[in-house]
């Protein structure tokens, strides 16, 4: 559906019921959003939706989104848990040596950290077979800095393993801190997450008529930045919080379209939006990775939406 706009698995949740994949049901799409070290947020989510038995066709991420779908994709959701609450920074990145500091200088680097442990994880961890096999279609979004394009990766694009960890390599890419990573020879890709940080036009364009999406910032309490590094995130939270908004205004504004048009008889083709974020401010910045705060975060997640999900049954 387009937008009427001008412009074999071990892992338990993996298991489907039949009836989940009744031709009837609507074609249900699950999108993460980007925001580092907050995507424990998603898993915790995510755990609690799949315990309800919702079985999702289509999956979209931005960033940390992206590889969290990734694994999802392929069946591995326990081990997903598994890896966020053990994993540290130095699991994800490291402080760049002389030598690299240097390239970043000169102009060939272009990113502070060195995101080697980030690859190295990827590649110990997914399973190509397993991830073109599954029923769930992903798609990766990226932008080019050379052209400005911004672009998504689906499963069916992805040929060999080293091309999958590109794509997701490309897009947590976040500007300045991570380098930049050619795509097939070609560009400068890097994370979206400026660009369309919740792609939920994405999944409505890819013909998704249901839409769970996952964000890991709160609504705003009014409450001022103490330091920095408070104040770079909440400006990041901005910026990448712009991006749902402007995806829940589509789809509500598509919704109305129909309602007030009721000739047309479309009121099977409404969409169906469901937005789980956190009801209290998250602690984490974008690079506080930890085990500790990790499952925190996987905890809060899970709590808010179990409360959620409860709420929408009664």
């Amino acid at each position: 559906m387009k937008l009427p706009t001008d412009e074999p698995q071990s892992d338990v949740f993996a298991q489907v019921a039949l009836d989940e994949r009744s031709p009837e049901r609507p074609r249900r799409a699950l999108v993460l959003s980007g925001g580092g070290a907050r995507g424990a947020y998603e898993i915790g989510v995510v755990k609690a939706i799949l315990e309800r038995g919702v079985h999702f066709d289509l999956a979209f991420g931005t960033s940390i989104g992206g590889i969290n779908a990734a694994f999802i994709a392929q069946g591995s959701f326990a081990r997903l848990e598994d890896l966020w609450s053990s994993m540290k920074a130095t699991d994800v990145f490291r402080m760049p040596t002389f030598s690299q500091l240097r390239h970043m200088v000169i102009g060939h680097r272009w990113g502070l950290l060195d995101t080697s442990p980030l690859e190295q994880l990827l590649f110990r961890e997914l399973k190509l077979d397993r991830f073109l096999a599954s029923a769930m279609k992903v798609g990766f979004l990226t932008t080019d800095l050379c052209t400005l394009e911004t672009k998504i990766t689906t499963t069916d694009e992805i040929d060999s393993l080293p091309h999958l960890v590109d794509v997701l390599m490309a897009a947590s890419a976040v500007p300045i801190l991570f380098p930049a990573r050619d795509l097939n020879g070609e560009g400068m890709w890097i994370d979206s997450g400026l660009v369309r940080n919740t792609p939920i036009e994405t999944a409505i364009n890819m013909g998704a008529q249901e839409i769970y999406t996952v964000l890991v910032q709160a609504e705003n309490d009014g409450s001022c930045p103490t330091n920095l590094m408070q104040v770079l995130t909440r400006c990041a939270d901005i910026l990448l919080y712009a991006s749902a908004r402007d995806g829940i205004r589509i789809v509500n504004e598509y919704n109305k379209a129909l309602i007030n048009h009721p000739s047309l008889n479309l009121e099977n083709q409404r969409l169906g939006l469901k937005v789980f974020q956190p009801r209290d401010q998250v602690a984490q910045h974008l690079l506080d990775i930890s085990p500790q705060g990790s499952r925190a975060l996987i905890r809060q997640g899970y709590e808010d939406a179990q409360k959620q999900l409860d709420a929408e049954s009664t």
